[in-house]
């Protein structure tokens, strides 16, 4: 159970990953699959915001619409999740072959390849309101949005992973980026 007062931000499957203000956890001690994990972990508490960073794709369609609507349980009105995972529109065959379904290394227990149309709906048939932020479109065109790492940093993005520092000089293409996505729960904070 969480300790202690202020906002409560949680990192769902951490692995190793450390973000000063934000509480990493394993899958045994907050589930997305298992909703007495999360009112065991939070009690009577609500979360203000989760990262989840390239988990929902190791979860099949059905089990992530059910995480989602978890989380969204879990969270206060105006929080939010900001989740990544791998693109399936990506353009770049070596990035597709190394992210795909049961694919090699990390990958050998993915279980979907999600694009836009098809991961925004996971979250919405839940109750969010969804803001794209990285994402590649059928056609190949990588698309961003402003947004800010303080609000939660995702390291598999074009802002922090150093795959991308020659794009962000401006040469090239971008190298690894996530199909990212903040999904709001409506409300006031």
């Amino acid at each position: 159970m969480l300790a202690g007062a202020g906002p409560v931000k949680a990192i769902i499957g951490a692995g190793e990953q450390r973000w000063e203000g934000w509480t990493p956890t394993q899958q045994s001690e907050l589930n997305l699959l298992d909703p007495l994990s999360f009112a065991t972990f939070f009690g009577s508490r609500r979360a203000d915001a989760f990262l989840c960073e390239h988990v929902w794709e190791h979860l099949t369609v059905e089990e992530g619409q059910c995480a989602a609507r978890l989380v969204f349980e879990s969270l206060r009105p105006g929080g939010f999740l900001r989740v990544a995972v791998p693109d399936g529109h990506h353009p770049d065959p070596t990035y597709l072959a190394r992210v795909a379904v049961n694919g090699p290394g990390p990958a050998h227990d993915h279980r979907v390849l999600y694009t836009i149309e098809t991961f925004v709906p996971v979250f919405t048939q839940a109750g969010f309101d969804v803001r794209p932020l990285e994402w590649w479109d059928a056609a190949g065109t990588f698309h961003h949005t402003d947004w800010r790492v303080d609000d939660g940093p995702v390291y598999r993005t074009r802002l922090l992973d150093r795959r991308n520092a020659e794009w962000r000089a401006g040469k090239g293409e971008p190298g690894f980026t996530s199909l990212l996505l903040d999904a709001v729960k409506p409300g006031p904070p």
